[in-house]
């Protein structure tokens, strides 16, 4: 019994609980059935929302006693956003005309302008500037900066762009500022941008607010309406639309729009913005004409539908580019018929040039070894040549000693010194021979610090007793400043002085000049110095001076190295070697190497 009585409890006690839950659901459906929210497009603000609409909502509050009214002052993508939360929406034509295709809403009255009498025109937009701006015309727009609030706004933007595609098909730069639509006529003002866009009536509505004067703007393309006595530079579109958010009952809906309609005329707190009673829905056939010539949705043509129209508008265009890709096809045939009896041919003529390749290698080959056989060739000349000197040197003091010793008057002083010089020239001969290896095997030259006026007066001394023997003198004056020092290799470089003074003293003698001056000068300017030898000879004949730099070419029977090696010498040390015929007789032979700074401190410093 007691547990019969424990379950009858437990059972009024569930049955209790789903009372109140079903209670609680009901007050909550309730209290949410009896709320009429309406949506608000806000183009100037709460404030400014308030003063527009404020006497539609008081009035509705009056005629709907049983529903609590509200609104919401939104923006154009809150409202998309926020449609489910809300019964009813107000926004202007473009954006209601949207709405219907996205979300579903319909129209169930227009808005009726207290100021203009046009019910069929009651919203345009002005395009302005400042009053001493450049911008004259629809034409002066291309490329000009114009504030608007946003890319999706119809009054505040779509309509202008419009118009101004459809006179002067323009490109303008808009600059985004955003809501509310004060912000476009502060940004003008102040030059932020170069003009601005806002809807029809703001720019007089903030003229009676004494927030702007009138004279500080100039409207582009006014257009005149007897009915709308707002300046405005596009034609007239209905009046913004009250709106039914799908979910809301029809019979609502039904006492709204009839509530709506029966609203008394009244007068509006602002008189250029305000909207004084409602009218039937009126046609948007040219809200859509707008997004239709912008290409917006839902008139944005997707892929297949721009093929197609691009298709039908260029039908010749394209019978053209058939006709030119047949006859294309038909080149590509015959070249391709052409190049296969080319490639026949081609095959043919590759047999024989394999065989002609062949004996092409093997000539190669013997032109390699013809090659190095006169490598060998120029080399030993080169050795033979330079060689020459020190050993003519040596021979020449080995004489010269002999001859005392025979007399008798070889004293000690002297066999030393002629040892000495004989020592010397050997020294040379093993120097020039280590360079001659280092070039070879593409090594750096020893260069070391060198006073070019010893180097001359060794080469001086070398070369006097020969030059003695051929009835010639050696004219050289040491010069008697500091120093001239020079970093270089010096075997090269007294290597290159012999071979010209040799040359000078082979010229003279063939010359028959008898007591031939031959003369040695050392010169230094800021960043040169200059060895300059002269000569009494003949000269070199005009037809011959491109040829004196070859190797093995001589006019004298000899090997023909000398002026070759001393011009390879010179170029690697950075200077140059010239040779050109002396105003009165004979030829100069003038070497020019730079001075590096090192040079030019070690030379200021002795």
């Amino acid at each position: 019994m007691k547990r019969i009585i424990c379950s009858v409890k437990a059972g009024l006690l569930v049955f209790g609980a789903c009372i109140l839950l079903v209670t609680a659901s009901a007050i909550s459906f309730a209290q949410a059935s009896s709320q009429l929210r309406i949506g608000i497009l806000s183009f100037r603000g709460s404030e400014g929302a308030e003063r527009t609409w404020g006497q539609t909502i008081r009035y509705l509050e009056e005629e709907f006693p049983e529903f609590s009214v509200s609104y919401a002052t939104l923006t154009l993508q809150q409202i998309s956003e926020q449609a489910g939360e809300l019964d009813f929406i107000i926004t202007n034509p473009g954006h209601s005309f949207q709405l219907e295709r996205t979300l579903g809403v319909s129209r169930i009255a227009t808005a009726r302008s207290y100021r203009n009498k046009n019910h069929m025109g009651d919203l345009g937009s002005v395009l302005f500037t400042k009053r001493d701006s450049t911008l004259l015309d629809f034409e002066d727009f291309e490329g000009a900066r114009v504030g608007i609030v946003s890319k999706s706004a119809f009054g505040g933007y779509l309509a202008a762009l419009h118009e101004l595609k459809q006179h002067a098909d323009v490109r303008i730069e808009p600059v985004v500022l955003g809501f509310p639509q004060q912000n476009v006529v502060e940004a003008v003002l102040n030059g932020n941008v170069q003009a601005g866009i806002a809807r029809a009536c703001l720019l007089e509505s903030l003229d009676a607010a004494n927030k702007l004067s009138m004279k500080q703007l100039r409207i582009i393309g006014k257009q005149q309406d007897n009915e709308f006595s707002c300046a405005h530079t596009t034609p007239l579109y209905p009046g913004w639309a009250f709106l039914k958010v799908p979910g809301v009952s029809p019979e609502l809906a039904t006492r709204v729009a009839q509530a709506l309609l029966a609203m008394p005329e009244q007068s509006a707190e602002d008189e250029w913005l305000g909207h004084s009673s409602w009218i039937a829905p009126s046609s948007y056939a040219s809200v859509e004409a707008v997004y239709r010539g912008l290409e917006l949705y839902p008139y944005n043509r997707n892929l297949p539908q721009i093929l197609r129209d691009w298709l039908k508008q260029n039908q010749i265009f394209i019978g053209i580019v058939i006709l030119l890709c047949g006859a294309f096809f038909l080149h590509v045939g015959h070249v391709e018929y052409l190049v296969r009896r080319r490639s026949r041919q081609l095959e043919e003529a590759s047999e024989k040039l394999a065989n002609a390749l062949r004996r092409n290698v093997m000539l190669e080959k013997e032109l390699a070894h013809a090659g190095r056989v006169s490598s060998l060739n120029i080399l030993a000349g080169s050795l033979a040549h330079d060689l020459k000197q020190p050993l003519g040197a040596i021979s020449t003091f080995a004489y010269s000693l002999l001859q005392r010793l025979e007399r008798g008057t070889a004293d000690k002083e002297t066999l030393e010194r002629q040892l000495t010089r004989i020592s010397g020239q050997a020294n040379r001969a093993s120097e020039f021979i280590n360079s001659m290896r280092a070039f070879l095997h593409k090594q750096p030259e020893a260069r070391q610090l060198v006073d070019l006026r010893d180097l001359l007066d060794e080469t001086v001394m070398l070369m006097q007793t020969h030059a003695a023997r051929h009835g010639c003198q050696l004219k050289w004056q040491r010069p008697d400043k500091k120093a001239i020092m020079m970093c270089c290799d010096d075997v090269q470089l007294r290597q290159v002085t012999v071979v010209l003074l040799q040359n000078a003293l082979d010229a003279t003698v063939e010359a028959g000049v008898e007591n031939g001056i031959i003369t040695l000068l050392l010169e230094v300017n800021a960043n040169r110095c200059e060895i300059t030898v002269n000569d009494e000879g003949s000269g070199i004949p005009e037809e011959l001076q491109e040829k004196v730099f070859e190797p093995f070419y001589s006019s004298k029977g000899s090997l023909g190295l000398g002026l070759a090696t001393a011009h390879s010498i010179i170029d690697n040390h950075d200077g140059t070697l010239q040779l050109h015929p002396r105003a009165s007789k004979g030829t100069c032979a003038r070497v020019s190497l730079p001075l590096t700074q090192t040079d030019k401190d070690m030379t200021s410093d002795r």
